[in-house]
C-alpha cells in the first residue's frame, strides 16, 4: 500500500479555494483502483491540509506548488434567471 496526494484550486465567487485529496493505492494488486482516504476544501491551504490529515511538510510544499499551477474553474448557474414553465414536486 502507498499513499498519493492531489491538489488544485478553484475560484468560486471571486475567492480561491484549495482542494486537497489523499488516496491509498494498492500497486501489489492488479485492477484495484485507488481509494480516496480523505479530502478537504478551504480558502486557507494549511487548513485544507489539516482537515485532510496531511501533515508532512514536503508533501504540503509539493501540493501547494501543484495547486498553484492548476486552476480549475467552477460553473455557477443562476437559477433565478431560468424561466420555469411549471413546478412539480419531486417524489
Amino acid at each position: 500500500m502507498e499513499n498519493f496526494y492531489t491538489a488544485y484550486t478553484k475560484v468560486i465567487e471571486t475567492k480561491t479555494y484549495y482542494f486537497v485529496k489523499k488516496f491509498m493505492a494498492f500497486p501489489e494488486f492488479n485492477g484495484v483502483e485507488p481509494v480516496l482516504e480523505s479530502y478537504a476544501m478551504h480558502a486557507d491551504f494549511n487548513k485544507a491540509c489539516a482537515i485532510a490529515g496531511i501533515a508532512d511538510q514536503q508533501v504540503k510544499a509539493r501540493l501547494l506548488k501543484e495547486a498553484n499551477e492548476t486552476l480549475q474553474t467552477a460553473k455557477v448557474i443562476d437559477l433565478n434567471s431560468i424561466n420555469f414553465s411549471s413546478q412539480n414536486i419531486a417524489m
